[in-house]
């Protein structure tokens, strides 16, 4: 334990190492050992944990090698107070164990700590662990509500830590993955549409058209597959667009047939052009795929000129399917492997928009986009 803190002395000091460019284990024993100040305690743990294994491990912690807590060190997580701290909804404080009725509690019995204060660390509502300060010997005072909201801080802020981290680990894979899928799928795909061009040119053959159809929707199911690996990255830079011109240059580059578009007004919004092509292309693919080569659709700002909205005159979508349009693999067509509004999902949550599924005017599809910024 170093000099004592006040309370904004800790944040202060905190603040300044959370901000700090360092490896995560170094950055949370840091973090720990502000707290073990301010709190007056012997040691900070952070720690992993699966309550069905009883697997208990110290990932960071301010106890030394050598200590009786050191970072690596793992318990049976029924030995431990931390037991207690992910099975209950509010933190743990224990200032004098035995006292408090805990004298036959195994952490006790086991290792002698009169002294806990522990929360829950959680990371996409599930359990990762706990964020644990103890002593040896009882404080002369409980934890007060500043001690305990000082120490519930550290922990939110090394959830958030760690929720970015396994996030950019997510990223990371999605770009090897889309590595993979983008050369070692799409060069044996290259050399198989050259070779069918070849033979189309010498000869005409109904096996040879259906394979060169065949290739090409293997080139836009490749491409589909890339575009959801890659749409999972927010948006860094955006650009000042009219949903009029965005929506001509989508409308051109998908097969309409029959199938007409209005643009009811037009609106200026900011946002990553090429990924704002993706999803109204996908949107009026899924239109023409399920409305018929026939279908009108309109495009225009919603009342509150908050957002936009693509609306269709097709058979549109049962109230049941609207919460599960949006989940990779969904589709009621024959062609199509259910991407297509997965994509869209993956550009509006991107740019930290909204969309919902309503009926339109006409019975069909209606999307809706909100909270889009506008300039």
């Amino acid at each position: 334990m170093g000099d004592a803190l006040s309370a904004t002395e800790a944040r202060e000091r905190l603040y300044e190492v959370m901000g700090r460019d360092l490896p995560f284990e170094e950055k949370a024993t840091l973090a720990l050992s502000v707290g073990e100040t301010y709190l007056s305690v012997e040691n900070g743990h952070l720690t992993r944990i699966d309550p069905e294994s009883d697997y208990w491990r110290a990932i960071a912690s301010t106890d030394p090698e050598g200590g009786t807590f050191p970072a690596g060190l793992q318990l049976d997580l029924r030995n431990t107070y931390c037991r207690l701290a992910i099975d209950g909804e509010s933190p743990v404080r224990l200032h004098d164990a035995p006292e408090q009725g805990l004298a036959d509690d195994p952490a006790f019995q086991r290792y002698g700590l009169h002294c806990y204060h522990g929360s829950a660390i959680t990371i996409d509502g599930e359990l990762f662990g706990t964020l644990c300060f103890v002593s040896m010997e009882p404080r002369a005072e409980p934890f007060d509500e500043a001690e305990t909201l000082f120490a519930e801080l550290i922990a939110r802020m090394l959830e958030t830590e760690l929720q970015e981290a396994r996030t950019d680990a997510k990223i990371d894979r999605l770009d090897q993955f889309a590595s993979v899928v983008s050369h070692d799928l799409r060069s044996p795909l290259n050399v198989a549409q050259g070779r069918v061009d070849i033979e189309r040119s010498s000869r005409d053959s109904e096996h040879l058209e259906i394979a060169a159809r065949s290739l090409d929707r293997m080139e836009d199911l490749i491409a589909d597959v890339l575009t959801v690996a890659r749409q999972g990255q927010e948006v860094e830079e955006t650009e000042l667009l009219s949903l009029d011109a965005v929506v001509e240059e989508c409308w051109d580059a998908v097969r309409t047939d029959d199938a007409s578009l209005s643009v009811a007004a037009d609106l200026r919004f900011k946002a990553d052009p090429s990924r704002v092509r993706h999803l109204f292309e996908n949107l009026f693919r899924n239109a023409i795929e399920h409305g018929g080569d026939d279908v009108s659709i309109r495009v225009g700002p919603l009342d509150d000129g908050g957002g936009f909205y693509v609306e269709d005159d097709g058979p549109g979508i049962p109230e049941a399917d609207r919460e599960r349009v949006f989940k990779t693999g969904f589709t009621t067509g024959s062609e199509g492997i259910g991407l297509g509004l997965a994509i869209v999902e993956g550009v509006v949550e991107a740019h930290g928009w909204r969309i919902a599924v309503e009926e339109g005017a006409d019975g069909g599809a209606r999307f809706e986009v909100s909270d889009v910024v506008a300039p």
